[in-house]
């Protein structure tokens, strides 16, 4: 009889036998993905690295670039007017094209000057239309952003994070990389390219995406013959902008590095002839098409039109109506508009643009209007007027800043500037309570109309020193003098002043240090107020890789010497009137304080902070979180004389439609309201 021991042994020897096999096979995997994995990492790393390993810098670079671009409307109706740039388009044909031959200067891929050289297209009086596309044919593949300020590459190491990566090797030498966002989100993209696994080079690259309202397609090669070039050899993208029923289509090409240079003396060259000359790719079925009908058109309108003296006139007549009310009335209410003639140059904002509307809280609706002009002697001196103009419908009240600036040294900062502005209507708590004791509770004592004018000059002496010296003077006026002389109360406070600004930037990429001085002289233009002010400031902006902001700002005043208590008043901590937007400086300022706070401290301590970043939190949420592009915290803490430590805290994002933030403050630790601020964003990069 068998021992147990024997007749099992070769069951046990058996099993062994097929564990060893499946821990064989589970190591041989395992090596296998490992290997892939590894490889993987070693393509991925060597793209991300390539720009520091083998690119040269492209500023200084000038190229000649063939740019090509139509449009079509599969969907029209009359909101398209509202569109800034669109107004060209958006009533006549449906179809347009348009060439320009332009000499681009760059100082880095997605930062260079245009110039238009030769034009020519179906669009009327070769006006441009969507003039955002022009970026998207720049990409930089290379850094932490494809183009200015938005759209995370995938090509960049530090958003690594933000992308899931497929590799495929096709050859021995190159690989297609597939790349998506980890969330749907409008900073981010998906697509393919093909590299080269040896060095990382990109050979070409297909994504899309959407921002600011367009859905984008984007196809580059890059050049083969300059390895070192990070500009492509030709892009080309398709787009889709929907608004309010209108569908728009649009495709734009971009050839670079073409042969052919123009004299520089060609600027905007509207010659349909040299452009067939120059144009390196023929126009394809469907631009001959639309060519062909342009030129049939207008073929016809001019043999419709009788050579008698009377229905030529009639016609010009009409012709002159249409560009009066329709090409120049019309457009200027949408569209900014620009003219340089000679030395004289003019800016005007649209009369009609929702960037300009904001709302807060504690300042209810406002809008503001920009216009600019300037006169140029040379390119190192120039006189500018850059006048802004707001109301304010909360307040019932007319803003206005008037800065004329005489620019005679451009390199050093060098101007002479004066200024002639107006702030909130305002009150004074000891002044109130100095009326009320006279007048009793029941009369309330009027607001005061506020107004200065300031004359300044402006140098840096040294790259790590700035002073401006000037003269301030200030006056508020009671809107009901008759009451305040009534009660035996001044009613008209003046102040005039020198005054000393010094700017220091003692590290090139550290924060900028400001000491503000003034000292009051009285009888100068019946100036009635006495006194002494300091100020201190520093602030500091860092921008961080990933499109994150980190802005801290601090700062403290005070008077040494005064003759009232009546309406201090501080260079650094005041009242914004005229509203802000995103970009602006909503991180630098109290969003929930009273305006009569700012004027009744004898000195003030004061800090803020904030931080930018995509993909924060509520990025993260679906079906909005695709659409918010940025997201920002904020902190800011008042101290001022005769009240508790004041807190603000808030929340706020950015998005292509508008900006808005909450906030809540804090009065010795405890919650006092919250608040809103809100401005409108769409077509801000139009």
């Amino acid at each position: 009889m068998t021992p147990f021991f024997f007749r099992n042994f070769g069951v046990v020897n058996q099993k062994l036998r097929i564990m060893i096999l499946v821990l064989g096979m589970m190591n041989l995997m395992s090596s296998i993905c490992l290997a892939r994995s590894s490889t993987d990492s070693l393509i991925l790393n060597r793209v991300w690295n390539y720009r520091r390993n083998f690119t040269v810098p492209v500023n200084g670079i000038e190229q000649n670039v063939y740019m090509r671009y139509s449009f079509g409307m599969d969907r029209r109706n009359a909101l398209l007017f509202l569109v800034p740039t669109m107004y060209v388009i958006a009533s006549g044909d449906r179809h347009y094209v348009g060439e320009a031959y332009c000499k681009l200067k760059f100082r880095d891929v997605d930062e260079y000057d245009v110039k238009r050289q030769v034009v020519w297209g179906t669009i009327p009086r070769q006006r441009t239309a969507m003039p955002i596309l022009l970026e998207f044919s720049t990409p930089d593949f290379y850094d932490d952003t494809l183009y200015p300020d938005h759209i995370l590459s995938p090509f960049y190491k530090g958003n690594g994070y933000l992308y899931n990566y497929k590799i495929r090797l096709v050859e021995d030498n190159m690989a297609v990389i597939r790349f998506a966002p980890i969330k749907k989100n409008t900073q981010l993209v998906k697509g393919f390219a093909t590299v080269d696994v040896n060095t990382g080079r990109l050979q070409s690259v297909d994504f899309e995406g959407e921002f600011d309202m367009v859905a984008f397609k984007v196809s580059a090669e890059m050049n083969a013959k300059n390895t070192q070039s990070k500009l492509p050899l030709r892009c080309t993208t398709d787009a889709r902008f929907n608004f309010l029923g209108n569908q728009v289509t649009a495709n734009f090409t971009a050839v670079y590095d073409c042969p052919q240079t123009l004299p520089d003396s060609l600027d905007n060259e509207k010659d349909r002839t040299l452009m067939e000359e120059l144009r390196p790719i023929p126009l394809n079925q469907r631009e001959q098409e639309i060519y062909a009908r342009y030129d049939s058109i207008h073929n016809a309108s001019k043999d419709t039109i009788a050579v008698d003296t009377t229905q030529v006139e009639h016609h010009h007549k009409s012709e002159w109506l249409k560009t009066l009310g329709w090409d120049i009335i019309g457009y200027n209410l949408i569209n900014g508009n620009s003219s340089d003639v000679g030395a004289v140059s003019m800016r005007f904002s649209p009369l009609l643009n929702p960037l300009y509307l904001g709302y807060s809280k504690s300042r209810g609706i406002s809008y503001k209007l920009k216009l600019g002009f300037k006169y140029s002697w040379n390119a190192y001196r120039y006189l500018t007027l850059n006048p802004q103009f707001g109301y304010n419908f909360k307040l019932s009240q007319f803003f206005y800043e008037v800065p004329l600036r005489m620019t005679y040294n451009p390199k050093r900062n060098g101007y002479a500037q004066i200024t002639w502005a107006n702030g909130n209507h305002t009150s004074n708590s000891t002044l109130a309570d100095d009326f009320h004791r006279i007048m009793g509770d029941t009369i309330s004592m009027p607001d005061f109309k506020d107004m200065h004018i300031r004359a300044v000059n402006n140098v840096v002496a040294y790259d790590w020193l700035e002073i401006m010296t000037g003269l301030v003077f200030h006056r508020r006026t009671s809107l009901n003098s008759e009451l305040m002389e009534e009660a035996g109360l001044d009613w008209d406070f003046r102040s005039f002043a020198p005054l000393l600004t010094v700017r220091l930037t003692p590290w090139r990429n550290g924060p900028t240090l400001t000491a503000n001085f003034e000292q009051s002289i009285q009888g100068v233009f019946g100036a009635n107020q006495d006194y002494q002010r300091w100020e201190f400031d520093a602030s500091y902006l860092k921008r961080l890789r990933g499109l994150r902001i980190l802005n801290l700002r601090g700062g403290a005043g005070f008077y040494t010497q005064r003759n009232s208590n009546y309406f201090v008043d501080y260079e650094n901590f005041r009242d914004n009137n005229l509203p802000t937007g995103w970009e602006d400086d909503w991180a630098g300022q109290f969003q929930l304080l009273s305006s009569s706070w700012y004027n009744q401290s004898n000195y003030y301590v004061r800090g803020h902070a904030s931080f930018d970043t995509p993909m924060l939190l509520l990025s993260y949420l679906p079906l909005i979180g695709r659409y918010i592009e940025i997201e920002r915290l904020y902190v800011s803490a008042l101290s001022i004389q005769h009240t508790r430590p004041y807190f603000e805290l808030g929340y706020g994002l950015t998005n292509r439609y508008f900006s808005t933030a909450v906030f809540t403050n804090l009065l010795g630790g405890k919650i006092q309201e919250f608040g809103c601020k809100f401005t409108i964003e769409i077509f801000s990069r139009w």
